[in-house]
């Protein structure tokens, strides 16, 4: 076993088991600042609205070391940090970055992505509502990232090479994503897709309603994604 292509397979194991144990430290300890930053985003908001005629119901929580999410009124945020480490295809875009360019593993990232949901589809337990990805949020090791998503999403936080992910920038990402769930209204669905309702439906729930309900339930929607220039 001892030639040179077996020390190779060593070699190269050795090498990228270390770039996406870095990868993973590097994303895991954004998620934590995303935690920190949300909970003094619940408190500032908390204060902002208190003197309101009709309180609004915000509130942060945690579901273990990889999810966590934010209530504010009728929607709620869920971020979600993926474990796993990913590359991109070949033909991406970001291969042609020069940042990337001087250095392959750069094109290296962990993911956290950022949903929105209605708050009654999570409180009612309603398993078959939908939650929209709004941003999906890529760190390379050397803790730069990128945003792929929707909206405001598709302009900002793009420039791989300068942004860096610290506390202002979390900030502005959970500001912008709660801006954003803000505008994306909740639609009326087309008729056609509410005219029938089975039994089982009827009484999946007593009092609650049983057909699925999301923001954009039965339209067509752009996904408002481009890739890094």
């Amino acid at each position: 076993m001892d030639n040179l292509s077996s020390e190779k397979i060593i070699t190269d194991l050795i090498q990228k088991a270390s770039l996406k144990q870095d990868i993973y430290k590097t994303t895991f300890n954004a998620f934590n600042m995303f935690k920190k930053e949300l909970v003094l985003v619940n408190r500032w908001v908390k204060v902002k609205t208190r003197n309101c005629a009709k309180p609004l119901k915000i509130k942060y929580s945690e579901s273990g070391d990889f999810e966590t999410e934010l209530k504010f009124a009728t929607d709620t945020l869920v971020f979600m940090m993926h474990t796993n480490v990913f590359n991109f295809p070949d033909d991406h875009i970001i291969f042609k970055n020069q940042y990337v360019k001087e250095d392959n593993r750069r094109s290296y990232c962990g993911t956290i992505l950022i949903y929105n949901f209605l708050s009654d589809s999570i409180f009612y337990n309603r398993t078959e509502d939908l939650g929209y990805l709004i941003a999906r949020i890529f760190i390379n090791k050397d803790n730069h990232f990128f945003i792929q998503g929707q909206r405001q999403y598709s302009f900002m936080f793009r420039d791989f090479a300068n942004l860096m992910m610290d506390k202002n920038n979390v900030r502005d990402i959970i500001l912008t994503s709660i801006q954003l769930s803000i505008e994306f209204d909740l639609l009326v669905p087309p008729f056609e897709t509410i005219n029938q309702l089975t039994i089982a439906q009827k009484v999946q729930t007593e009092g609650n309603f049983a057909l699925k309900t999301g923001k954009r339930v039965g339209f067509t929607m752009q996904s408002g994604i481009k890739d890094i220039e």
